[in-house]
């Protein structure tokens, strides 16, 4: 009974807290694409800020250069990638390829994406993301700027998105 219970709350911990990460994937083509600078303003800048420094301090035990926080369009994109998981109460990377093109039609060389919900600190989510491979090759990856769509749904359940750059 007690391997049952193990077992059925392992699931239950894996259904509420989540993450997936995005990390170059092929671009298709879209031309009309944009985004209202004004939605960076939704993000939980207290989590991001915090996210950003756990994700620097782990760059720099690695001696890779820190990430730079983009608090206009790295940021409105991935606050309306966040309110699309919210709306559909799961996380994603629908939309991906249209914000890397986006961010790529403004210079960006490369874009990344990891996403996460249910976590409740900056430390969780972080610590989430780098126990798995494919996170934190996008932690880790050759990219110098980020943006944040930091929020919660009306549960009080927080959303991520770490949308990653380089220039």
């Amino acid at each position: 009974m007690n391997l049952l219970r193990t077992s059925l709350m392992a699931v239950v911990l894996l259904f509420v807290a989540t993450s997936c990460s995005k990390d170059e994937i092929p671009v298709e083509p879209e031309t009309n694409f944009s985004v209202d600078l004004s939605l960076a303003n939704k993000t939980d800048w207290t989590m991001a800020n915090d996210i950003l420094v756990l994700v620097n301090d782990h760059r720099r035990s690695l001696n890779l250069e820190p990430i730079k926080l983009d608090r206009q369009l790295a940021t409105a994109y991935a606050v309306m990638h966040t309110e699309y998981m919210i709306d559909n109460e799961r996380i994603s990377h629908d939309g991906y390829a249209q914000r890397s093109l986006a961010l790529q039609n403004d210079g960006a060389q490369s874009v990344g994406e990891n996403v996460a919900r249910g976590y409740r600190s900056a430390e969780d989510v972080v610590n989430a993301w780098l126990n798995s491979q494919s996170h934190r090759r996008v932690i880790e990856g050759d990219y110098t700027h980020c943006g944040f769509g930091v929020m919660q749904d009306y549960r009080g359940t927080f959303y991520f998105t770490q949308l990653f750059y380089s220039e």
